[in-house]
């Protein structure tokens, strides 16, 4: 179905579900068309073509919002969404007033960013790239043992929302992501594994020999690696394990988890939480993000925001709920999680600091650099911020990278970290997360306990 169908088909929605007795209704229109493969030794060893689209009706009834979803989009299927909306009005005991949202000076949302190098992403473009990395892989050291993981996929769609009160935003958004992962036998005959990913708008982007660089230092780079002894270290959290970790605690941040008493900030908006060097910036139009964001799944306009402002806490996030029980207004963070609203995070950044990496090792002296976490979610309790993961890395000696390190445990408390935090470098990274990206740097802890067996 293309956009102009699904724009009758969900104007006639609307209409029905005022008839139908809600007091106000939305529906959403979400389709996806993807591409991927993957390579395994030495074929493509799957190829997948695929166009999905799907409904979703919310309606408003009595204080109540109910909800219903279909990817069945003709006529027969409208009665089935009002009738199971419906229904879940009249189950539903939810004491917070929720929204159906227009801002009158902003009815009509409409943006664009699809890339006209979207047409390079072709089965014959992506099987030629997969078959010659794979290759490379295997090149980079005779102790590479198999290339276990390579797929390379893109994806692109409109996001088209109508409501009752005059709302037509549409947004759209494409994307290419390469994910690669092999394991190498140690001298010992310890099984290593590593890998590396690349996330672009344009194919041509890709830097093979950049790719390989890091990928070979990911997987290479744990050789000869053993434990430490136990104790507290200065700490370095490398940009990756750095975004792990502040992700798994980021709930926090938003304004559902700290009004159902799930989160330590509620109620320390203004205070100070972490440390002077730490700034967590809110970025929706961000230059160097992928996928700009300017309005939300409610309709309200996104602005740029400091979530932590030099170590205070300044804001949470909040849709329309959640701002209206803090007496707030929305901050533009409203997005669909199927057919519900939450909060969700668009781009974030961790404001740089203007240490190189080696920069920051020499600061340490001596110490350790964390580059992998595990256990994120079974080590990790949300709502105190304690953890306990198993993690990999390396020794810092002499104010330079040392050896590798493995069969480790870091231990600790996420506010406490936070608060730890002694200097934050400038070497970026961005992974995907929430409704957009999340660029980080490394950042240097003060102390964290390390427990490790060296004999």
């Amino acid at each position: 179905m293309d956009i102009k169908q699904a724009k009758k088909f969900m104007d006639k929605l609307v209409n029905a579900g005022k008839e139908y007795g809600f007091e106000e209704c939305e529906a959403c229109y979400a389709t996806e068309n993807s591409m991927s493969i993957d390579i395994l030794r030495g074929e493509v060893s799957s190829y997948e073509h695929s166009a999905s689209g799907a409904v979703s009706f919310r309606g408003l009834k009595n204080g109540q919002m109910g909800y219903c979803s279909t990817n069945v989009i003709e006529d027969a299927s409208i009665d089935y969404l009002l009738k199971s909306a419906m229904e879940n009005c009249d189950v539903l005991n939810d004491e917070d007033p929720q929204f159906i949202y227009c801002d009158e000076n902003n009815k009509n949302l409409y943006y664009s960013q699809l890339s006209e190098d979207y047409d390079k992403n072709t089965y014959e473009r992506f099987s030629e790239l997969g078959l010659k990395l794979e290759k490379a892989i295997l090149a980079l050291d005779s102790r590479i043992d198999a290339v276990d993981y390579l797929t390379i996929s893109c994806s692109t769609g409109p996001y088209l929302i109508i409501n009752s009160k005059g709302l037509h935003s549409y947004r759209d958004s494409d994307g290419i992501s390469l994910m690669a992962a092999a394991r190498a036998t140690d001298s010992d005959g310890s099984v290593k594994s590593g890998g590396h990913y690349w996330i672009g708008k344009d194919i041509d982007d890709f830097d093979m020999d950049k790719f390989l660089v890091k990928f070979s230092e990911n997987l290479l780079g744990k050789m000869g690696a053993k434990s430490v002894k136990s104790g507290n270290y200065k700490t370095i959290l490398r940009s990756e394990a750095f975004n792990q970790f502040f992700m798994v605690f980021f709930g926090n941040f938003l304004a559902t988890t700290m009004q159902r008493g799930l989160s330590l900030l509620e109620g320390k908006e203004g205070e100070k939480i972490a440390s002077d060097c730490l700034t967590v910036k809110e970025e929706p139009m961000y230059d160097k993000a992928l996928t700009k964001i300017p309005f939300d799944d409610e309709g309200v306009l996104t602005t740029s925001k400091a979530i932590i402002d030099k170590g205070v806490f300044a804001t949470a996030l909040y849709d329309l709920k959640s701002a209206n029980k803090a007496g707030r207004e929305s901050t533009g963070n409203g997005f669909r999680g199927g057919s519900a609203v939450s909060e969700m995070p668009t781009n974030l950044v961790v404001e740089p600091g203007d240490k190189t990496f080696d920069e920051l090792v020499e600061e340490v002296g001596e110490g350790i650099i964390l580059t992998d976490l595990s256990g994120l979610h079974a080590g990790v309790n949300a709502i105190s911020g304690d953890f306990s993961l198993l993690c990999e890395g390396y020794l810092i000696e002499n104010g330079k990278k040392g050896r590798p390190v493995e069969q480790i445990t870091v231990a600790g408390n996420f506010y406490d970290v936070i608060k730890s935090i002694k200097s934050v470098g400038n070497d970026i990274i961005n992974v995907p997360s929430g409704e957009g990206e999340f660029f980080t740097p490394s950042v240097y802890i003060e102390s964290l306990a390390i427990s490790g067996d060296e004999e």
